[in-house]
């Protein structure tokens, strides 16, 4: 969990792994740059925010599947847009903003943090397309999707106070 670098450089923090990714998607104007100097209170507050929405996930798992999954992820993508956030990015907003922050995340952080590991991480946002964007056909969720959901939101939320704990995230740069 450590980056390849002294901490105590310009980049001091910068996540090695991923860059080139992350810089398609700046480049690409997926990805933006947040101004100021909140990035630590910004990210704080998701992850304090994701812990509050993956309680109530688990309390609802037996009684409201559905409720439970939306929840979930909204912990997960909150989890995941807090270590973006530590970086001083964010996703650009509009169509495909779940999908920027899969990209960013599951390249950076997929191999620190299993949750974010690109397979899983695509499963769970078409997952939860499918639940916001219902389709007669398709099955509905039921008490075990619930409750997957609630897990692998716990270990991402888990996943990102750990490595936070361990490693401090630098403000991102371009190429560096």
């Amino acid at each position: 969990m450590t980056p390849n670098h002294s901490d105590n450089g310009p980049d001091a923090g910068a996540w090695p792994t991923g860059r080139s990714a992350v810089d398609l998607l700046i480049s690409r104007g997926r990805l933006e740059h947040v101004a100021g100097s909140s990035r630590t209170q910004d990210a704080d507050r998701l992850i304090r925010d994701a812990s509050r929405r993956l309680g109530s996930a688990r309390s609802l798992v037996e009684s409201d599947s559905g409720s439970a999954f939306s929840l979930a992820y909204d912990a997960y993508r909150m989890a995941a847009e807090s270590l973006l956030a530590r970086q001083g990015l964010r996703a650009a907003g509009g169509d495909g903003s779940h999908r920027t922050v899969e990209d960013a995340i599951s390249h950076q952080f997929g191999s620190e943090i299993a949750a974010f590991a690109k397979p899983t991480f695509e499963r769970f946002r078409q997952m939860r397309n499918a639940a916001q964007y219902p389709d007669h056909e398709a099955p509905e969720f039921h008490e075990g999707d619930g409750r997957w959901a609630a897990g692998v939101a716990g270990e991402a939320v888990s996943g990102v106070r750990r490595l936070t704990d361990a490693v401090s995230l630098g403000a991102y740069r371009a190429g560096s």
